[in-house]
Parts: C-alpha cells; structure tokens; sequence
C-alpha cells in the first residue's frame, strides 16, 4: 500500500499509485468514502526506469466531510477523474440507466470515438448483434472490426529519402531521431542527415551532437548530402516547423522536397491537439503530399479514441507513435496495438515501448 503524505495546511493528502484501481481502491480504505480527487499527475522514472517501468500516478485529495443533510447515493467521481477510460471495461452507473441498444454507443463516446467514428460502426450489418452482446464481448467485436480495416489500409515504402515536416512545437527532430535509432540499432542500415534552413533559421539544438554520438553524418549542405540513394542508407532530411496557414511556408517546403527529390514525407502530428487543429495539419501535409504520420505527445493524450478516425480510413500511413519531449521518450511502431491498448485498456496504463517490426 502507498504511503500517504499528508499536507496539513489545508489537509490534502498526496500518494503515488501505479493505476486507477489501485487510487480508487487507497481513496476508499484509507481516506474514506468522503474522498475526493484535487488533481492527477503522471510521474514517470528516470533513467532507464523510463522503459522498464510503467508510469505512475501522483494523487492529490482531501476529505469533504458533508453536511448532515438527506443526499442521494454518492457516485464514485474519482474513477472518472483518475482515469476517463477505466469505465470502457465495465458498465458504469450511468450505462446501465441506458436502453440496451444504447450502451455500446455511449461506451466507445467514453472511449473517445467522435460522432463520425461511431457512425461508421453503427452502419455496419453486426451493429444489432453487437449491441445486444455483454460489454466485454461487444468491445471485443469492435475491436476485430477496427483490426480488419487497418489491415486493409496498403502498406507505403518509405525509400531512402525521408523528410519530416511539421508545424514548430510537434517533436520533428525528436521524432527523427528515434527514427535514426531504430535503423541503426535494430534495422542494421546507415544513415545520414540534411538539416535545412529555408528562409528561417533551423537551429541545430541537440540534433548535431545526437549526431554525432551516433556516428551519422549531419550536413547542411544539399551538395554534401550525397549517399541518399545507396540501398543500405538513408537519408533524412530535417525543416523547420512551418505554418499551417502560411501559403508562403507551405510552398518553400514543397519546392524544396521537389528538389530534393524526397519521396518519403513525414508528416508529425502532436496527438494532444484538438481533432480540428490535426485535421488542418493533415490538410497541408495532403498539400505537401506527404505518405506517413508520426504522432506525438502521446503522454499527454487522455482519449486515445479520438485517433482513429486519423489512423483508419486515411491516406497518410501511421509510422510510429511517440511519448515524451525528449530523445529518451518511449515510442512505438505498433501503432495499431498501442492504440487499442489504450483505447479499451484492461489494466490501468501501458506504456509505448520501443517495439521494432520485422
């Protein structure tokens, strides 16, 4: 059991806990049924706990005790608070008030699915039989739909030119990066770096010492960017962020990948966004012609539903997911998996570890 902190100035308590359950369950038997949730916070391990360990939650409560006035039956706000998803696996109060046919509905609206999503789920021929299955069962079925439409989705080469675009604040560079480590650690391949300016400056940050420690030239020259066309190199090529609503941006980018001849063109995504503010990054990355997504900023993601409808049925093929802001965050190539990980979750949060695909 975790220890409980308590601060005593105004009577809040602090403990850390590995899940949802695990909060609910320390709420109740050690603070009582008057509990009630300040804040969450996920804290993470440093160091290499970063990938063995899965994150933890910091609670923050206090204890209201009510006036002794009739009340109706007190409902549990913490699970909510603590975890959005941890009603997914179970029929909570206020689902089972619904009519059957409702349930499943409302469940994957929890879950994050927008209306669209939804739609499409409930136009198809097993809706009926899927609302009138147990929860578990129902969101199973879903599940092997959701599977089966990914799975259709045609695979897209990346070739040995790679360029990632993105508005500033998305986590390119780090995204490449965690792209270079898997090629020369797991994929055994050679790589090498372009980092343009354009009219604006392209700071290298840490970029040039990430480099460098990996042994993989960084060069900001396009004449000295040669090796792109080798079998067993890449090249990646680095902008900088532009504006979704600069036409001036967008077409200085789309000159420079002409010229350049890149034909695999990343286009990075932070997933904490607003599903408006992705949809306008998709529609210049469609300008852009760009062929695979990166998603990051996944530690930061509450509704992991609320990807679907940009992971299915798009023409950007999802390269990897990506947590963190820094070159140690965790990220995955899984992208489907993860998603439904996080999407129906069984066991409080999961981790995106680095998981290469064959």
């Amino acid at each position: 059991m975790p220890a409980i902190v308590e601060n005593t100035a105004d009577a809040r308590y602090k403990f850390v806990v590995s899940s949802a359950d695990e909060a609910v369950s320390v709420l109740r038997e050690r603070l009582g049924e008057h509990a009630k949730v300040i804040s969450v916070r996920q804290v993470e391990g440093a160091g290499l706990a970063r990938f063995l360990r899965a994150p933890k939650l910091e609670v923050i409560a206090k204890v209201e005790i009510p006036e002794p006035v009739p009340q109706e039956p007190v409902v549990e706000e913490p699970v909510a608070d603590l975890a959005p998803m941890a009603a997914v696996a179970t029929e909570d109060e206020k689902s089972d008030e619904l009519p059957v046919e409702e349930k499943l509905g409302y469940i994957l609206h929890r879950a994050g699915f927008n209306d669209g999503m939804i739609g499409r789920i409930k136009s198809l021929s097993s809706w009926e039989k899927l609302v009138k299955m147990p929860l578990g069962a129902a969101l199973n079925e879903v599940s092997v739909i959701l599977r089966g439409e990914y799975m259709r989705e045609p695979r897209k080469p990346l070739y040995n030119s790679v360029a990632f675009i993105g508005t500033p604040g998305t986590g390119k560079t780090t995204a490449l990066c965690k792209r270079l480590v898997t090629d020369i650690f797991f994929r055994n391949r050679r790589a090498r770096v372009l980092k343009l300016d354009l009219d604006r400056p392209n700071p290298n940050d840490g970029l040039a010492a990430f480099c460098e420690a990996m042994n993989v030239p960084l060069v900001r020259d396009s004449s000295e960017a040669l090796g792109g066309d080798d079998g067993d190199e890449t090249l990646y090529i680095d902008f900088p962020g532009i504006s979704a609503d600069s036409r001036t941006d967008i077409d200085d980018i789309s000159y420079a990948l002409d010229r350049h001849l890149v034909v695999g063109r990343v286009l990075v995504v932070n997933a904490a966004y607003d599903a408006q503010l992705i949809k306008r990054a998709y529609a210049f990355g469609e300008e852009l012609y760009a062929t695979h997504v990166v998603f990051t900023h996944l530690d930061e993601l509450i509704h992991w539903g609320k990807l679907w409808e940009f992971v299915l049925g798009q023409r950007l093929q999802p390269l990897f997911l990506s947590a963190g802001q820094n070159l140690a965050g965790d990220f995955s190539e899984q992208v489907f998996d993860s998603v439904l990980d996080r999407t129906f979750p069984s066991n409080g949060s999961k981790p995106a570890k680095p998981e290469v695909a064959t």
